[in-house]
């Protein structure tokens, strides 16, 4: 692994740079395929889930130094910080020979200015290094669900800070997978990735129309619920231990009348029960609990 080759991009008008500014954009990162990580957490996590970075943009500060001199110094720099963090995060024996592979088959580890970093990370505080990726395939015939999956399904998500809390509490409950349909943001948006804190690589998940989810739930025998405020039945007194999806809609508007039925068999609607005043949980905060009593319920059988 090296970037001795490479002098520092200096210039926010570099033809690399405007092209990275420009994946930003969520249109235009559909359109190239491609998609930005920041940091090194976040793409360790992409590594270890078989993704190969197209190229690691790395902040080197150059000091005093100028010309090739400070090229040759941000080259070394760079190749010793690459080293370092990925050892962090993925310690031990996770820092395997396929780690260092993929390290050493980058195509591009590129020295930038603190400046540029700045200019091509997300928010207001660069974290050291970004990452460009291919977007990877999320076809639903592409998961590999056990015989007794519990997955969530999401509907017309507006905010990808949410998309990526979901992701978190997935994980962490052990969902099977994640199913993206309606108009939900784009997975692969920045704040997406950085609520998951990485798991967005980690919970198998899918993208489809509604009709392909359905069909997709129905040719399986995997039961769909709907979470909807105004729903009879209480999640504690719902059976999720057999094939289960649970539906969630969008933050404003719930799932209005979709998901009323699937595959022609009528989707029940369950609550969380709620004791005070509101009627309802953040989106991340619901699927969270659902997800909890689903594996409660289930490690209890």
């Amino acid at each position: 692994m090296t970037s001795s080759t490479r002098p520092i991009l200096r210039s926010p008008a570099n033809p690399t740079i405007r092209r990275l500014v420009r994946l930003r954009d969520n249109r235009r990162r559909r359109q190239a395929g491609r998609f930005l990580i920041d940091g090194w957490r976040e793409t360790a996590a992409a590594v270890q889930s078989g993704l190969c970075p197209e190229a690691i943009y790395v902040s080197a500060n150059q000091g005093s130094r100028s010309g090739k001199q400070a090229d040759a110094a941000a080259s070394e720099m760079v190749s010793a910080t690459c080293e370092a963090a990925w050892s962090d995060w993925l310690p031990g024996d996770e820092f395997d020979q396929d780690a260092r592979t993929v390290l050493k088959a980058t195509p591009i580890i590129q020295p930038v200015s603190p400046a540029v970093m700045s200019r091509i990370s997300y928010g207001q505080n660069a974290r050291g290094a970004v990452a460009e990726f291919m977007q990877p395939d999320w076809s639903l015939s592409r998961l590999d669900l056990p015989a007794s999956p519990l997955l969530l399904v999401l509907d017309s998500i507006e905010k990808p800070g949410n998309l990526g809390a979901v992701f978190r509490s997935a994980d962490a409950a052990g969902v099977d997978a994640i199913l993206i349909t309606g108009d939900s943001v784009d997975p692969f948006n920045a704040n997406a990735i950085r609520s998951s804190l990485g798991t967005l690589f980690t919970v198998p998940a899918a993208v489809a129309d509604r009709d392909q989810v359905a069909e997709f739930l129905n040719s399986r025998n995997i039961v769909a619920y709907a979470a909807r405020v105004e729903a009879a039945e209480l999640l504690w007194e719902c059976d999720l231990t057999g094939p289960a999806a649970v539906v969630l809609g969008s933050e404003a508007k719930g799932l209005g009348s979709h998901w009323r039925s699937c595959g022609g068999r009528p989707v029940r609607g369950i609550r969380i029960p709620m004791s005070g005043s509101a009627d309802s949980l953040n989106l991340s905060i619901s699927a969270a609990v659902i997800a909890f009593e689903a594996a409660r319920r289930r490690q209890s059988e």
